[in-house]
């Protein structure tokens, strides 16, 4: 060390490191005990808040309950059996008589007798209000009722129904001030409690509340000559909303005050006079709270000194052997060990006070040792050294041999791209020798489309993008083939100072893997059967046309095509025979159409084809050549010979719709009408003919739907599930039913295909689950678990937003997405099998159930059940009704229940109509049930 050197003692840096560490501990310790005190004061004043409310309502209810009693003695006391004349007269009688006794004893002041026809028979008292009304409700209803009015002062009223031998005789209206409850109040909490009415003088002649002060003042409260000031400067500075039903803290005259503004009687709005007006003067208690606060910092404050003080001595006489062995040190590196020796004392380990230290003293012994013998080994180190360096260059070779071999493409480059090495995968990939590569500039066997590439590439060697880049391009050999290749550059510094730095290059060849994401891409949009675009394919190019038609005017003409025999061979040959009939007809009407057309399948025996630049004409050839060509084929199957025809529906934009669904719409009212003319016809689209009752129809349906939609007439019915292991209802089906304005309920089947063919189902999808989360909640708070099942169609699965909404009601931390399951046909699975695997992978991603619907009637519930991440199977209720009737079906049911639960499906008996059916099912091992013998579906209560 030399002489100019500034030293820093390791004490003075231990001190300042656990003083800082101190510091970071007490302040966060503090901070915690500030805010813990803050919010526990504050958790007790709602506490408090709460108990005064309930106290000031229990008292309310209380003095309400007082006057019921004192009617009912009354009532008592006459003999209600008698006829009502004779009540009526006893009734006065017995209040003429007791009346001045009983308003002392009970602090009455008015009764008023009514007879059965609401007529006042006789009052006592001062008449404070006049009750007909209310009168005649109590007769209607035969039951109390109460209320709190306020002319200046504040009063209750009970009216309660005297009742006879078989009915009623007539009501009583008893009336007393509610000055007691406010006493009692304060006899109870010690706190204030006033009561807000309305101020008529607190309005304008325009009939609104001046700026100036509320439209209510203070009929009572406790200690007014204290809080009625207080109550004068709020109703001046703020408004009666910022009271209401929540606390606010004002501050007056050097006093801290908490008030709440609350309606005496509950009710939907809670805005109706009288109000409580809560006031505490919480000054003390904000006092108390500071003070706590300020000991707090000052504790904390005094702890950190005193921790201080005693490190800094702890440390001043630990590090004292640390200072003798730094002096000590540097004779090492003089080796003058036998001076060092001497100047190190140790302890011996069995003496009291052996510490740390004493092992650092002795490890330095040690250290010195071994320094001494290392110095004397040190040529022998040289020898050995010269054998490693040998060892070294051989796992060079063996790891340059590895490169050389490696299945990937590995070349190193210059910054301007010249060719330093390449591997043997590298020149077999180029398809070369190396010789013809090392030297030439990469650049050049990049594709002449790839300058993405090239552009990120030159980025990198210049410095501008890091120190490494990877992407995927394209190279182009020799010969100029292309490979798909994955690139990784990165750039290696230089190892000597003024080398260039160079980059490492590694390719791999993903020619393989983008055949097979395009064959997935592929089968995305295409059918897998006829090589045809598909649902979703034929949607998006409907779109982009009918808008290109839309921007250049041209004419779009629509074909709706459903085959003629198509269920026949279907039921008669078996499915694979339908399969190869659909096979023959795409092949044919691939023939008959313009190579600028596009034909697609739908589904099913449905086909569309989309005409550019169509006239009537030309969609009249068509039409007629595509059944002429149909008329051509005979497909035999099983000895059988059956030909071919289609119905063709045709609708042109723009003549006759200018979207989608108005355009599919009418197409398959044209293709209706086609088929009612007899097979292997075509029909265009007009307004004008017969068909116009069922076009009414659909604009009808859309006007019931959308206003069911805006106008919430959407139902929800529960039908129960049984759990056959617990025997009890575990979760409910959600069903949907449409309230009509007469209170007819439309069932499902009625409007969910109109819904799906005006585009409409997916808002009826949302508003069943919101519903069905909504029902959820209502379990939680009523503490049951059972889940509910909630069935979704085919368009939302392939509505890419939907997700977005399930996301977000399901962000609600109170639901519980384990209990929601989402059911979904396998027809809908199938139809669209890539964007609907995508969708139920995110709703799995979110928590929730899975259950494949239908199950059993088609074969694609068996590809669906092997692949889907469904966790119930719900066995279709057409396999379920003849259950106990029907050998075959018990075979196929008991077949398909082994078939799922092998898959660790649970599985689901819809239509359990009878306890013979359910005995059946509990044999085959059926998880669960559901149907009329289970229970029916109704509102929930």
């Amino acid at each position: 060390m030399g002489s100019n050197s500034l030293f820093f003692s390791l004490r003075w840096k231990l001190a300042i490191l656990f003083g800082i560490i101190f510091l970071i501990l007490q302040s966060v310790f503090a901070f915690v005990a500030y805010f813990n005190a803050q919010d526990n004061f504050e958790k007790d004043r709602k506490n408090i808040q709460a108990n005064h409310y309930n106290i000031a309502n229990t008292l309310t209810k209380d003095s309400f309950l007082v006057l019921e009693q004192f009617a009912e003695l009354v009532s008592v006391v006459n003999d209600t059996s008698q006829q009502s004349s004779k009540v009526q007269q006893h009734t006065v009688s017995s209040l003429n008589e007791n009346w001045s006794r009983w308003q002392l004893i009970w602090d009455i002041e008015n009764i008023a007798f009514f007879d059965k026809q609401s007529v006042l028979v006789k009052s006592w008292g001062t008449r404070l209000i006049d009750p007909d009304e209310k009168v005649r409700q109590v007769l209607l209803k035969e039951l109390p009722e109460h209320q709190v009015f306020c002319p200046d002062n504040c009063y209750q009223q009970a009216i309660i129904p005297v009742m006879g031998k078989s009915d009623i005789t007539g009501v009583f209206s008893v009336i007393r001030s509610f000055s007691d409850v406010i006493i009692k109040y304060r006899d109870a909490t010690t706190s204030d409690i006033g009561i807000l009415i309305v101020d008529n003088t607190a309005i304008d002649k325009a009939g609104k509340p001046s700026n100036s002060r509320w439209k209510y003042k203070l009929s009572g409260m406790t200690k007014p000559e204290k809080n009625s000031p207080v109550f004068e400067f709020i109703s001046q500075h703020y408004t009666i909303d910022e009271f209401f039903n929540t606390s606010k803290r004002i501050g007056f005259n050097n006093a801290l005050y908490e008030i709440r503004v609350l309606p005496i009687q509950e009710s939907k709005g809670n805005d109706k006079p009288p109000f409580f007006f809560f006031i505490d003067d919480i000054t003390k208690d904000i006092d108390h709270l500071n003070d706590d606060l300020k000991h707090i910092w000052i504790y904390s404050f005094l702890g950190l000194l005193a921790s201080l003080l005693l490190i800094l001595l702890a440390l001043h006489v630990s590090l004292r052997p640390i200072t003798r062995l730094s002096k000590a040190l540097p004779l090492l590196s003089k080796n003058d060990f036998g001076q060092f020796r001497e100047q190190i004392t140790v302890k011996d380990s069995t003496s009291l006070g052996y510490d740390e230290m004493d092992k650092l003293s002795f490890t330095a012994l040690n250290l010195a040792d071994q320094l001494e013998h290392l110095e004397q080994e040190m040529r022998g180190q040289t020898f050995s050294l010269m054998e490693k360096s040998q060892e070294l260059a051989k796992e060079r070779d063996f790891i340059k041999q590895l490169v050389e071999l490696a299945p990937i493409i590995v070349i190193i480059q210059k910054l301007n791209g010249i060719i330093l090495t390449i591997n043997h995968a590298g020149v077999e990939g180029l398809g070369t020798d190396s010789g013809s590569i090392i030297g030439k500039v990469f650049d050049v066997f990049l594709s002449d489309a790839d300058q993405e590439h090239l552009k990120k590439l030159n980025r990198l060697r210049s410095g501008q993008f890091g120190d490494q880049i990877q992407l995927d391009g394209v190279l182009k050999t020799e010969s100029g083939k292309l490979h798909d290749v994955s690139w990784l550059h990165k750039l290696l510094p230089s190892k000597q100072q003024g080398d260039d730095p160079v980059i490492l290059t590694l390719g791999l060849d993903i020619s393989e893997r983008k055949i097979a994401e395009a064959r997935n891409i592929r089968m995305a949009y295409y059918d897998y059967l006829t090589g045809l675009g598909n649902r979703r394919k034929f949607q998006e190019e409907f779109t982009q046309k009918l808008a290109s038609a839309e921007r250049y005017g041209y004419q779009l003409a629509l074909f709706y095509l459903d085959l003629d025999r198509f269920k026949e061979i279907n039921d008669s040959s078996g499915h694979d025979a339908g399969d190869n009939f659909l096979k023959l007809v795409a092949s044919a009407l691939k023939e008959a159409i313009r190579s600028t057309d596009l034909l697609c399948r739908l589904g099913g025996d449905e086909f569309t084809l989309l005409m550019p630049h169509a006239d009537m004409t030309g969609v009249d050839h068509i039409a007629k050549k595509i059944n002429n060509v149909l008329k051509e084929l005979v497909f035999v199957c099983d000895d059988r010979n059956y030909t071919a025809s289609t119905s063709i529906g045709v609708a042109i934009f723009p003549l006759h719709g200018s979207t989608v669904n108005e355009l599919m719409a009418h197409a398959d009212l044209a293709m209706y009408k086609a088929k009612e003319l007899g097979r292997g016809q075509h029909h265009l689209f007009n307004p004008d003919y017969d068909y116009r009752s069922k076009l009414n129809q659909t604009v009808q349906w859309r006007n019931i739907l959308e206003d069911a939609i805006a106008n919430d007439r959407f139902v929800l019915f529960y039908q129960p599930i049984l759990t056959i292991k617990s025997n009890n209802i575990s979760h409910f089906e959600c069903l949907v039913r449409l309230q009509q304005e007469d209170g007819k309920m439309l069932m499902p089947s009625d409007f969910v295909f109109r819904a799906e063919e005006l585009g409409l189902i997916g808002k009826i999808d949302r508003i069943v689950l919101q519903k069905a989360v909504e029902q959820h909640l209502e379990f939680n708070r009523q503490g049951k678990m059972h889940k509910l099942s909630v069935n979704v169609s085919k368009r939302s699965f392939e509505d890419p937003a939907i997700f977005d909404y399930f996301a977000q009601l399901f962000s609600n931390p109170d639901v519980d997405q384990k209990r929601i399951i989402f059911e979904i046909t396998d027809t809908a699975a199938v139809s669209n099998y890539q964007s609907t695997n995508v969708l139920i992978n995110k709703i799995s991603s979110l928590g929730c159930v899975l259950a494949l619907n239908d199950f059993g009637v088609e074969y694609p519930s068996l590809h669906y059940l092997k692949n889907a991440p469904v966790d119930y199977v719900k066995i279709d209720g057409s396999l379920i009704r003849q259950l106990d009737k029907n050998d075959d079906d018990r075979v196929f049911v008991k077949a398909l229940i082994d078939l799922a639960q092998a898959f660790g499906k649970k599985t689901v008996a819809e239509f359990v109509e009878s306890e013979d059916t359910l005995t059946i099912l509990k044999g085959f091992g059926i998880d669960y049930v559901q149907g009329y013998h289970i229970g029916k579906p109704k509102a929930m209560e």
